[in-house]
Order: C-alpha cells, then sequence, then structure tokens
C-alpha cells in the first residue's frame, strides 16, 4: 500500500505543475503572443512621447509576434484596456481622436419645456457624438443639432508622433511593437488594469504588474 500511494500521487503533482498562471505583462495561445508594460503617470506618458496629452490618458507599450507561418492581421483596434476597480473600458484611441485637425462645434438648440429628462450631459463612454481632437464624447438627445466641423483649426502638431509610434495596422508575419493610447478615469496602479486581445488570433487577457 505505500508503494501504491506514491504511485497514484504521481500523475496529480504532474497535473498540478502544468497549470501555470499566466505571466503578468504576457498572454498567447498557438497563434499569437503579445507582451507589454503600461504608462499611467502622466509625466512617464509624456517622457515616452515626448510631448504632454494631458490627463486622463493611458498608454501601452506593447510588442505583438505572431506564431502561425500565415502570419497575422494585427490593429489596434483589436485591444481594450480594462478597469479592474470600476469596469470601465476604452477601446484604443486613433491618433485622430486624440489629436486630430478641426473641433466639433454644436449650437445650442431653443430651451424646450420639460422635466427632467429632457437633456442628457456629461462626457460618457459609448455616446454617438465625437469631438474632434478629444475622445471625449456625449449622448445625442432628441433636440441636439447634427455638429459640424471647423477645419479653420490648425492640426495638433503632436499627432504626427502619436501616428509614428502607434502599433502598425498591418498584416504581418513578423513581430511588431509600438504604442496604444487609451482613456481611463481615476488613479490606477499597473495591477488596476488588464489589456484585452481580441483579434484574428481570439482571445486574450494580459494583466500587468
Amino acid at each position: 500500500m505505500k508503494r501504491i500511494l506514491p504511485l497514484l500521487l504521481l500523475p496529480i503533482c504532474m497535473l498540478l505543475a502544468g497549470e501555470k498562471k499566466p505571466l503578468p505583462n504576457q498572454a498567447g495561445n498557438d497563434d499569437i503572443d503579445i507582451a507589454g508594460t503600461v504608462i499611467l503617470e502622466r509625466q512617464e506618458v509624456e517622457q515616452a512621447l515626448g510631448a504632454d496629452l494631458g490627463p486622463r490618458y493611458v498608454v501601452v507599450k506593447i510588442k505583438v509576434t505572431p506564431k502561425a507561418d500565415a502570419g497575422l492581421r494585427v490593429s489596434p483596434d483589436d485591444f481594450t484596456l480594462l478597469s479592474r476597480k470600476d469596469g470601465e473600458r476604452s477601446p484604443a484611441l486613433e491618433p485622430s481622436q486624440i489629436a486630430g485637425k478641426g473641433e466639433l462645434v454644436v449650437k445650442p438648440a431653443q430651451q424646450q419645456p420639460g422635466g427632467d429628462g429632457t437633456r442628457t450631459n456629461g462626457p460618457i463612454w459609448g455616446g454617438v457624438t465625437v469631438r474632434a481632437g478629444s475622445s471625449k464624447k456625449k449622448t445625442e438627445s432628441a433636440d441636439t443639432p447634427e455638429p459640424k466641423v471647423d477645419n479653420t483649426v490648425e492640426e495638433n502638431p503632436i499627432i504626427g508622433v502619436l501616428k509614428e509610434k502607434i502599433l502598425p495596422d498591418a498584416e504581418t508575419k513578423k513581430p511588431v511593437e509600438g504604442l496604444l493610447y487609451f482613456m481611463m478615469d481615476g488613479k490606477l496602479k499597473p495591477k488596476d488594469v488588464s489589456l484585452i486581445y481580441k483579434g484574428a488570433a481570439g482571445k486574450l487577457v494580459m494583466d500587468f504588474k
């Protein structure tokens, strides 16, 4: 009996040893490996870009390595940043959403009578009206006029840097790397956020430390 017991425990120990937790700052499967670091402090974001984006912006430095022989389509649109503190999600932002040319001009609508609920104010995610040059979005109510873009405003010079450093949107067989831009509220630490990949290679979640 004493000899049989170790033999029975051996497969269990081997099974437990094979169940490895994903390493922080890394994730992968048979088709793709991703690795990265998150930059949360405004000063560190400025150092990474050489320019100040302002508050609330989060940058992820990411490296994507395709493993399939046929290559893989990689895009910033594959990534979403998740706050584990309150569940807030931010899709990766395009440079034009951060520092694009033009300002959205909305003329105030005529005041209409009514009680609460006649207007919806304040920036939220998931709205349908976008202010160019900013990632803030507002909900559209019945009395909101159609927005118009004032193209007389000059393009922010930083957009060139954002375009240069962003993760490429391309079909590739080789590793690619670059930056991803997000917007998040609140004071966050690396352990408070996770990067969700959902693209041609499936779905992965990468935690940070």
